[in-house]
């Protein structure tokens, strides 16, 4: 980690140390005997670079920050959106481990700077609405809410969050790398135990199972060779091409517009009370969602200060 760490920090093109550390600690996170495989480190050099260009690019366009404190919850819909109530942000920070270990490591620090990520879900519901002046009940509503609050990443400054952000996406795709593998790896287990229960039957078989049988079992051979060929050392640098040279298949950012009022209501864009809200969303090749951005919080030695401040916010508001 730390190797990766010099890397983002220091980072200049060639083959600098920093470079070929991002390369070495890529190929320990695969496999380690890549290293004397063959073609280590050059067949590396291109892949690893492409995809470091590509996380940090996708850091880069992480929205934010957002300043975080009572003005911005009145006055900014992103941040009433995603915390729904004054706790929720310090709820989220007590419960990090990246911010735990950034206050440990920082205990003087007056403000940082994170990546805050939630999962945006969607619910129907009936409700109460006004129309004109009547009140109308059981109106069907469409309510949009957020869960599973995590903050990481954190930094002093802005530039080493984005930094520390594209090191999360780079780890990312590298652990894309070791998936494949594996996957054929338990490809491979689940061939081994076919031929073996076929292998069984056969012991037991009759004449007239036996053709069957063999039949059956020359094909799973053939699929297990085939598997055991895939997992020769010299196929992994193919798996490294076919995350990192196409990391947006596997990884990508894309933005949504809703029209919400202050209680998360989806609402037509003319409606009164009405705020179109971006939100970006982190997306995974098993295409799970992670709506993201940066956030901005001062004041973070006292953080009971900001619980404070929000829920004043939040009386001024009325909710």
């Amino acid at each position: 980690m730390a190797l990766l760490d010099a890397f983002f920090g220091n980072h200049r093109e060639g083959r600098s140390p920093e470079s070929e550390a991002a390369i070495a600690w890529a190929v320990e996170r695969v496999e380690p005997m890549l290293k004397w495989a063959g073609g280590y480190p050059d067949r590396y050099r291109k892949p690893v670079a492409h995809a470091l260009d590509y996380a940090r690019a996708l850091a880069a366009r992480v929205p934010g920050p957002l300043v975080i404190g009572a003005e911005s919850y009145v006055t900014d819909p992103l941040v009433h959106a995603l915390f729904a109530s004054p706790d929720k942000l310090c709820l989220a920070v007590d419960a990090s481990r990246a911010m735990k270990a950034f206050f440990q490591a920082h205990p003087d620090a007056a403000e940082v700077y994170a990546m805050v990520a939630v999962r945006r879900m969607a619910k129907a519901r009936f409700g109460l609405e006004m129309d004109g002046e009547i009140l109308r009940r059981d109106v069907r509503q469409e309510v949009v809410y957020f869960t599973d609050h995590t903050v990481a990443e954190p930094g002093l400054t802005e530039a080493e969050a984005r930094q520390r952000i594209a090191r999360g996406l780079f780890e990312s795709l590298i652990g894309h790398v070791a998936k494949r593998i594996e996957a054929r790896k338990q490809g491979k287990q689940a061939l081994e135990q076919e031929r073996d229960e076929l292998l069984g039957r056969l012991r037991t078989a009759t004449a007239e199972q036996r053709g069957e049988l063999e039949q059956t079992l020359q094909s799973t051979l053939a699929r297990l060779a085939e598997s055991v060929a895939s997992l020769d050392l010299g196929r992994y640098p193919e798996d490294f091409d076919a995350v990192l040279l196409e990391p947006e298949k596997y990884l990508f950012l894309e933005q949504t517009e809703i029209n919400l009022d202050s209680m998360g209501i989806i609402r037509q864009p003319e409606a009164a009370g009405s705020n179109e809200v971006v939100f970006c969303d982190l997306i995974g090749r098993d295409r799970r969602r992670w709506t993201v951005t940066l956030i901005y919080c001062d004041h973070v030695k006292n953080r009971g200060s900001i619980t404070d401040r929000l829920a004043n916010a939040q009386r001024w508001l009325g909710l």
